[in-house]
């Protein structure tokens, strides 16, 4: 705001009508000014609206009426899904300016996410969306300025509408001509939290600017805070998957948040959400936040692409070219087709196994036996999606793993001991994803089933002693774990 402007919670109450627009009741506030709900009502149309009432701005009037009337016209022409429309601005009889924008009834993007208990993949998709509609806006030429969760609401039905968009244009940019008392008073909105170093500066703006309050805002709904930014230097202080588990909260950085309740609401733990993040989306997330525009994103278009190619699991744009990160990335997208391959092996050879136990032959079936259970050690195991800090198709994985564990009883219901080995793999592999629950459950029937079998000095009973551990640790429990 202009530092010498009214602020908002001073402003009085306004006039029962600004321009058409019968005003109907106060529906939020913020630093530029209040948001009624209201509607038009005169000669041409009826139209709800959310109409925001900005503080009195002190200068020429027709100067700020022609300036309102040649924006308007630019930011109406905006027609995208995902962006809510300006329709109508100008001034009160008072002299304050006032929107009249599209009325959008939803939660804020972090709130809504964080309430839906999002997955980092799901809460990628939703930010997908955000990243096409300021895309667009900048292919014709907008540039928010002002991007903040307050200003990108998500819908019950889950389609995202970023508010405000191209307003700080319309309420920041001085006049080409004329100069006057406008261009000597020069508005500044933005919010600091969010703002880029150019923009704190007052610097040159441009599409970059955006993308580093882009940054931030990833940052917040992959985390649950806001990035620790080094005061002096600006630049980003701890990487993303770092922050996660942190308790103190850097200036600037946000409310404090509990990690456990942080990991919780993007379902799963403080552990599995930096084992997510480490690698590919602690590079992409500081390269939208470097603080020369040089060196960050330079539009919402290649963050967009970096954004789509990691969810797919090929190599980002953004990370120096090498051939083991390439190949790397080219093996982890075939995961789910080596799993797959290896399920069916290791079921024929349980086929096998049933075979030659008919023949009575037990030497062999025992042979059999721990070849099942090694080859299916080796692909779950090498099926970790965290191995190597390489981003794996955990839906797939997990689905495959799923289906293991419910055909142990049936199809080893006569190989206890190797039944009992499976399910310490399966549950050392549910540790590695971070499915805590899950993994208690599948470590400790197998401890169970080995005292049952009487090898409770079975080194595959230390094995899953140690899973359990890690489970406790990365639940928050380390006098259960030692």
């Amino acid at each position: 705001l202009e530092e010498d402007a009214e602020p908002a919670s001073a402003m009085g109450p306004p006039e029962e009508r600004a321009g058409p627009y019968r005003i109907v009741e106060e529906i939020g506030r913020g630093g530029m000014g209040v948001v009624y709900r209201a509607v038009r009502d005169d000669e041409q149309y009826t139209r709800e609206v959310a109409l925001k009432l900005v503080a009195p701005s002190g200068v020429d009037r027709g100067e700020l009426a022609r300036r309102f009337a040649r924006e308007r016209r630019i930011l109406a022409a905006l027609e995208h899904p995902n962006v809510a429309r300006l329709y109508d601005a100008g001034i009160t009889e008072d002299g304050r300016s006032w929107l009249a924008m599209e009325l959008v009834d939803g939660l804020r993007i972090d709130r809504w996410c964080d309430e839906r208990r999002l997955d980092v993949d799901a809460r990628l998709r939703v930010f997908e969306s955000v990243l096409r509609a300021v895309d667009y806006a900048h292919r014709n030429l907008v540039v928010h300025r002002d991007l903040k969760p307050s200003n990108i609401l998500v819908t019950a039905e889950g389609e995202v509408k970023l508010l405000d968009f191209g307003i700080a244009k319309l309420l920041d940019e001085a006049e080409p001509t004329g100069g006057g008392e406008l261009t000597r008073r020069h508005l500044r909105v933005l919010t600091p939290e969010y703002a880029s170093p150019e923009q704190l500066d007052g610097g040159t703006l441009s599409t970059a600017s955006d993308v580093y309050a882009l940054g931030v805002l990833l940052h917040e709904l992959l985390t649950g805070r806001r990035p620790d930014v080094d005061d002096s230097t600006r630049d980003l202080g701890t990487r993303p998957s770092a922050s996660v588990g942190r308790s103190s909260v850097a200036p600037g950085a946000g409310e404090p948040v509990d990690p456990h309740t942080a990991a919780e609401a993007r379902g799963t733990t403080p552990e599995g959400l930096r084992r997510q993040l480490r690698g590919d989306l602690d590079t992409l997330i500081a390269a939208a936040l470097e603080v020369d525009p040089e060196r960050r994103f330079p539009t919402a278009a290649a963050l967009l692409d970096d954004v789509v190619r990691y969810r797919e699991g090929r190599p980002l744009r953004v990370r120096p070219p090498s051939a083991g990160y390439r190949m790397g990335k080219f093996v982890a997208r075939l995961r789910a087709a080596v799993v797959a391959a290896g399920v069916a092996g290791a079921a024929l050879i349980g086929a096998t196994a049933v075979s030659m136990r008919q023949a009575r032959i037990a030497g062999e079936e025992r042979d059999v036996a721990r070849a099942v259970s090694t080859v299916l050690e080796g692909v779950f195991v090498s099926a970790n999606p965290f191995g190597a800090e390489e981003r794996r198709d955990t839906l797939a994985v997990g689905a495959l793993l799923d289906e293991a564990v419910t055909r142990l009883d049936v199809d080893l219901a006569e190989q206890p001991v190797v039944r009992a080995r499976m399910r310490r793999i399966l549950g050392s592999v549910h540790q590695g994803l971070g499915v805590a629950s899950r993994a208690d459950s599948l470590l400790s029937s197998a401890i169970a089933e080995y005292e049952a079998l009487g090898r409770s000095d079975d080194p595959e009973v230390e094995r899953a002693e140690i899973g359990l551990a890690r489970v406790a640790l990365d639940t928050g429990d380390p006098d259960q774990a030692e």
